[in-house]
C-alpha cells in the first residue's frame, strides 16, 4: 500500500512538472508571435523556454532512475546487514555528467540507531568505488524506513590556483572569476574581464560573474546560461561596457572539457612536455543582441593543466606572437602546485614589462588528476 501511494505522488508530480513545462513553452511561443520587435522576441521569449528546458530536465531525472542488478542488489543488502541496516526499494540514477547516484530507503534492525556513516561505507563497498553522502541526508539511520542519496565520486580531481595583479595604483581589479563545483559532477570555471580598469570594469565583470553563478545553480546548462545573460546585459543597459568571459567546464568523471569564449584570451593546456594553445575571434558580451561565441571540446589526462588568463597577461608580452610567447613560458615552468604556478606564469609576464601591468592580470590554473591511476 505504501509503495502505490509512493508511487501515485512521483505520478503527480511529474505530470505537474509537465502541465508547468507546458505552460511556459506556450507562454514563450505566445510572446514570440505577439512581441513588436525583434530584440524582444529575441529576449523575453527565450528565457521562457529556458524555464521550460530546466522543468523538463527535472522530469526527465526520475524516468533515468533504474532498479540496481540482481547480484549487486544482494551484495549491498548483505553489506548494509553487516552494519544492522535494513534496505529496501534501492535505484540508480545516471547523471547528465556520466556519473551515477544511488537512492535508497534504511533502517535499522531492531530499536537501535547507527551513524549514516556506516551505510555510506557499506554502499561504497558493495560498489567498489567512491560513493559520499547527500549534504541532505540524515545524519543516523532509524528504526523507521527513511530515504537516503549518496553520490559517486569524481573520478577526476581539480587542484586550482589562482595570481593576479592590478594596473597601476588602482585599488581594485576589473577581472573577476568563478569556481563552482557542480553536483552533476562538473567544475565550472570562468573568468569576466571588464573594459577599462578600476571601479567601473570590476563592477561590470562582477555583475556578470554573478549572474552566470545564478545560472549554474538554478540548473542551466552553460551555453544557455551566456544567452541568458547576454539578453539580460542588454536589457539592463549593459551595452557600450562589454565584458569577455572566459568558460572552462570539466566533466570530473571523464576528463572532457568545453571551452567556452567570448572575446577571451587564449586558455592553454600544459601536458608532458607540449603546450596546447585554444584561441577565439569571438565579440565579448553585451555587443550583439545574438550573443557569438566559441566552443572547443577537449579530452583531458592525468597530470595536464589548464591555464586561463585575462588579456593583461598576454598584453606583458613582447612581439606579435603572444600566445606562443606565453606557452613557451608555460612550457619551461616546472613548479607542479597550481598556486606557484599561477603566480610563476604572472612574474614572468610581468618582468616582460619592467614589473609593472599593463592591465589588470588574472593568470588561473586548474590541475587535473586522476584518482583511478594507479
Amino acid at each position: 500500500m505504501g509503495e502505490n501511494i509512493q508511487d501515485f505522488r512521483i505520478t503527480y508530480s511529474m505530470n505537474k512538472l509537465s502541465e508547468t513545462a507546458r505552460t511556459f513553452r506556450r507562454l514563450g511561443e505566445a510572446y514570440e508571435s505577439t512581441a513588436d520587435t525583434c530584440d524582444e522576441k529575441n529576449g523575453f521569449s527565450r528565457q521562457l523556454f529556458l524555464v521550460a528546458d530546466v522543468l523538463e530536465e527535472c522530469m526527465t531525472m526520475q524516468v533515468r532512475t533504474k532498479r540496481l542488478k540482481r547480484e549487486d542488489e544482494r551484495n549491498l543488502v548483505s553489506r548494509c546487514m553487516h552494519y544492522g541496516i535494513r534496505i529496501r526499494d534501492a535505484r540508480l540514477l545516471e547523471t547528465s555528467g556520466g556519473k551515477y547516484e544511488l537512492i535508497l530507503q534504511a533502517k535499522t534492525i531492531g530499536h537501535n540507531c547507527v551513524s549514516a556513516r556506516k551505510l555510506g561505507q557499506a554502499v561504497s563497498q558493495a560498489a567498489q568505488c567512491g560513493y559520499m553522502s547527500d549534504d541532505y541526508n540524515h545524519l543516523i539511520v532509524g528504526n523507521q524506513y527513511q530515504e537516503f542519496v549518496f553520490l559517486q565520486d569524481d573520478r577526476f580531481r581539480i587542484l586550482y590556483g589562482i595570481a593576479r595583479k592590478n594596473k597601476g595604483q588602482e585599488e581594485v581589479c576589473g577581472d573577476n572569476f568563478m569556481l563552482k563545483k557542480l553536483p552533476c559532477g562538473k567544475m565550472s570555471v570562468a573568468i569576466a574581464d571588464g573594459m577599462g580598469v578600476g571601479e567601473n570594469a570590476f563592477r561590470e565583470s562582477r555583475h556578470v560573474i554573478e549572474l552566470m553563478e545564478n545560472c549554474i545553480e538554478a540548473g542551466i546548462e552553460e551555453k544557455a546560461a551566456i544567452d541568458l545573460i547576454n539578453s539580460a546585459y542588454i536589457a539592463g543597459g549593459g551595452i557600450g561596457n562589454p565584458v569577455t568571459i572566459d568558460m572552462s567546464v570539466i566533466n570530473c568523471q571523464t576528463g572532457m572539457m568545453d571551452c567556452i569564449k567570448l572575446g577571451a584570451a587564449a586558455t592553454f593546456i600544459k601536458r608532458d612536455g607540449w603546450v596546447e594553445i585554444i584561441k577565439s575571434t569571438t565579440l565579448p558580451i553585451g555587443v550583439l543582441e545574438n550573443v557569438d561565441y566559441d566552443c572547443t571540446t577537449k579530452k583531458l589526462y592525468h597530470s595536464d593543466y589548464v591555464v586561463m588568463v585575462s588579456d593583461g597577461v598576454l598584453d606583458n608580452l613582447a612581439g606579435i606572437n603572444k600566445e606562443e610567447a606565453l606557452a613557451e613560458i608555460i612550457n619551461c615552468i616546472e613548479v607542479r602546485k597550481p598556486k606557484a604556478m599561477a603566480e610563476e606564469i604572472l612574474e614572468q609576464s610581468l618582468s616582460m614589462h619592467g614589473m609593472r601591468a599593463v592591465d589588470d592580470c588574472t593568470v588561473l590554473v586548474l590541475g587535473l588528476f586522476d584518482t583511478y591511476d594507479k
